[in-house]
């Protein structure tokens, strides 16, 4: 056969990287979109997930059995005809999931099984369509023997694999900082073409030179030979059944870990925009490397028995699930005890995202490499030794991978929700730990049951697994080391499904320092943080009658406090996407006899409602006189959503007429979009916006005499505030802002969010 006919599935295999490279990248980009029909609390974020996972499920299902069905030639055509089909959906994507689904509909947003029906029903095409791509793939060529047909679907793996991890790399640091979120849905759309004009020209190009030559590959047959091969009953034998346990379980534990190891390292390294996309590339990426080596292992000739191999496997899942807690425990007692990690400590004490390159290399590469690098490299080695021991029958492959890599998915769904509805809630991510590491046990059992190991190796495994286990601290404990804390009585931390809610005490334990997974938002008491007072305070006495008044984000409750101080307003909703934040506010201030804190919780006034702030805002149709979101770093992950023209927009069409919107202004292209939204528009240099769709009054005189109207007083003095010289103090620096009329200059939107992908120095906008 010519020499290119051999080095078709090296070809394949090309395209079924670009095939994953596509895949991330609309995973990254779809669910942003869709979070803004959903909400971006972790809850809907686990419904977006748990929607895709559906669809590749039932993709990977229906995709086996196609495939067993069909001749090379068709399984080829079958994928060519899904990327085809991935495709003409992402060209299509951000009308239906930004402009239809978002903008223009009138769906359920407030139920949980609806939004998730809605949601899976949008992107069950396409995922249903990524799923058939490996199990068609996985048939589309026949090797002289199943040894090799295995290390063929292991390298589909592998290298689908490697490429979802530069696909999640490159689209989080280039691509959306680049072009945005709707054209990178172009580049993936390039990707699929060139999956589809390849396939589909290598298998024109192979079909006429069978024609002309009748020569057999070193592969055996070719893959475009129809083979007359009826597929047998697929039957759940007694093997298959312990392997769907295997997988489910495997599925299980690696979507459980994913989600703890990113509930970590976010508090670690700080939750900004880029943390999840890096994570998720050192998660892929190890796993595909596993995937390889393993691949290669299996052909060398110590490998070749059964015995070995199912020895092999056993193995590493012992060392996954061990390491795993090792690694945890050893990096706890590490960073506090080891003075060459203080600077670690001293980072994770602080409040500050840091992405200097230098200081990069341990925050986005060492540190996640230590916690999960093996246990990922362990899962992907795990794959390509269980497809040598797993498929023994040709005409078999395409179900058992459609249908094992089915039983993985339902595994990892059940993990998803397990962790967030019950484990993050009611167990803690350190019992968590010790949990799935104790899976590790189990394995050591079957190892001496299968004659593996001996009554005393398996009894010395299982007590340095248990050692592993114990070096892992209490929740409380494991959390405060984590946020660089030595002493327990200045650690104040709640941890649920939305977040890792802490209040670091200061050493004279009257201070505290508000931090949610990692950044520092706020300090008390509040008149130590005249920031947050301000942007509370401000927008109230400047509107003449502030009734009804909304807050996004309670933070230390700062911002409450400032826009409560009107006798005036009746009511305030503040928006809250981490639903523990009031109640380590309240253990915050028994802790250290701060009654302020306590007021501002008590106050019957205030309303909170444990959602989006976004979303809520936009699904619950309420018109305000005042509207403020607390000041959050443009960095930080899902900041766009604030600082966006959409969002501006949104919030000028809830407020009453005369109404104001209020935004912290950190960058000059949050300055600019500002500006395009709201015609008038009152400025305090570098620091506050005020924005109306009436003329703003910047009345001193009348300000002053709110300010200074029995009511307002009291309010403030409980706090230790003096409100009048703080607003008289931004006075000089405040001025009204002339109209803008076809504004040229950067601005943000919710498509391009410019501020929060700008990581390095020369991206940012500098006023």
């Amino acid at each position: 056969m010519p020499t290119s006919t051999t080095r078709q599935p090296l070809v394949v295999l090309l395209l079924f990287f670009l095939s994953g490279f596509a895949a991330l990248l609309y995973q990254v980009v779809w669910q942003r979109l869709l979070v803004f029909y959903t909400g971006s609390d972790t809850v809907s974020i686990s419904l977006i997930v748990s929607a895709f996972m559906t669809g590749l499920g039932i993709g990977y299902l229906v995709g086996g059995s196609l495939a067993d069905r069909s001749s090379p030639k068709q399984n080829l055509r079958f994928f060519v005809g899904a990327e085809l089909g991935i495709m003409f959906f992402a060209l299509f994507s951000k009308t239906i999931l930004y402009d239809v689904l978002y903008q223009s509909n009138n769906l359920p947003t407030d139920q949980p099984l609806a939004v998730y029906a809605i949601v899976f029903s949008i992107v069950l095409f396409p995922t249903f369509l990524m799923g058939v791509s490996l199990p068609v793939l996985s048939r589309a060529f026949q090797f002289g023997d199943m040894e090799q047909q295995s290390r063929y679907i292991s390298m589909l793996y592998f290298i689908n694999t490697l490429g979802a991890a530069v696909g999640a790399f490159v689209t989080g640091f280039l691509l959306v900082r680049r072009i945005g979120f709707d054209n990178a849905i172009w580049v993936g759309a390039l990707m699929n073409g060139f999956c589809v004009i390849g396939a589909w020209s290598m298998g024109r190009w192979s079909e006429i030179s069978n024609k002309a030559s009748k020569r057999h590959s070193e592969f055996g047959e070719s893959m475009l030979k129809n083979i007359d091969l009826q597929p047998t009953p697929f039957r759940l034998t007694r093997t298959l059944v312990v392997w769907s346990v295997q997988y489910a379980l495997s599925g299980f534990a690696a979507l459980s870990l994913e989600l703890i190891w990113f509930r970590i390292l976010e508090t670690l390294i700080k939750s900004v925009s880029l943390t999840f996309a890096m994570l998720l590339a050192v998660y892929l990426g190890s796993l595909a490397i596993g995937t390889a080596v393993g691949t290669w292992l299996v052909r060398r000739p110590v490998y070749q028995s059964t015995a070995r191999r199912e020895r092999t496997f056993l193995v590493a899942q012992v060392l996954l699930y061990c390491y795993t807690a090792l690694s945890a425990g050893v990096f706890v007692i590490a960073i506090s005890r080891l003075s060459g990690l203080q600077f670690l400590w001293d980072y994770f004490n602080s409040g500050e995202p840091v992405l200097s390159p230098r200081f990069s290399l341990f925050t986005y590469g060492a540190v996640p490499l230590f916690l999960l690098g093996l246990p990922t490299f362990l899962m992907g080695l795990s794959f390509s030794l269980s497809q040598s021991l797993i498929q023994d029958n040709y005409t078999e492959v395409g179900r058992k991978v459609g249908w094992l890599q089915f039983i993985n998915i339902v595994g990892s769904a059940l993990g998803a929700w397990a962790v967030t509805w019950i484990g993050f809630s009611y167990i803690g991510t350190a019992t968590l730990l010790k949990s799935i590491a104790a899976l590790s046990i189990g394995y050591m059992v079957i190892l001496l049951l299968r004659r593996h190991w001996s009554v005393l190796t398996t009894m010395m495994a299982g007590a340095l697994s248990l050692a592993a286990m114990l070096s892992i601290p209490d929740n409380a404990r494991f959390w405060q080391l984590l946020n660089g804390v030595t002493k327990s009585e200045l650690f104040v931390f709640d941890e649920n499904e939305s977040a890792v809610s802490v209040i670091k005490i200061g050493p004279d334990q009257r201070t505290g320092t508000v931090f949610v997974n990692g950044l520092g938002q706020s300090g008390l008491p509040y008149h130590i943080d005249a920031v947050h007072t301000l942007l509370g305070a401000l927008p109230v006495m400047v509107h003449p009658n502030p009734k009804q008044v909304a807050v996004i984000g309670l933070g230390s409750g700062g911002t409450v406090n400032g826009i409560a101080g009107r006798s005036e307003t009746n009511r305030i909703d503040c928006f809250e996407i981490a639903s523990n934040q009031a109640l380590v506010l309240a253990n915050y201030a028994d802790r250290v006899g701060d009654t302020t804190v306590n007021r501002v919780l008590s106050d019957p006034r205030l309303h909170l409602i444990f959602r989006d702030g976004r979303y809520a805002i936009r699904n619950s149709k309420t018109r305000y006189d005042v509207i403020e979101a607390d000041a959050l770093r443009p960095l930080s992950a899902y900041s766009g959503n604030i600082y966006s023209k959409e969002y501006f927009e949104l919030i000028r069409e809830r407020l009453k007429p005369g109404g104001i919107a209020v935004t912290w202004c950190p960058t000059a292209r949050v300055l600019h979009t500002f500006r395009a939204v709201f015609p008038y528009v009152a400025y305090c240099d570098k620091l506050v916006l005020l924005g109306s769709n009436q003329p703003i009054s910047l009345d001193w005189p009348v300000i002053e005499q709110r300010a200074k109207t029995p009511f307002s007083q009291q309010h403030f003095a409980r706090s230790g505030i003096d409100i009048w010289p703080l607003l008289n103090h931004y006075r000089l620096e405040m001025r009204l802002l002339p109209k803008v009329t076809g504004l040229q200059l950067e601005i943000n939107t919710d498509l391009f969010p410019r501020d929060e992908y700008s990581i390095r120095v020369q991206d940012r906008a500098s006023f």
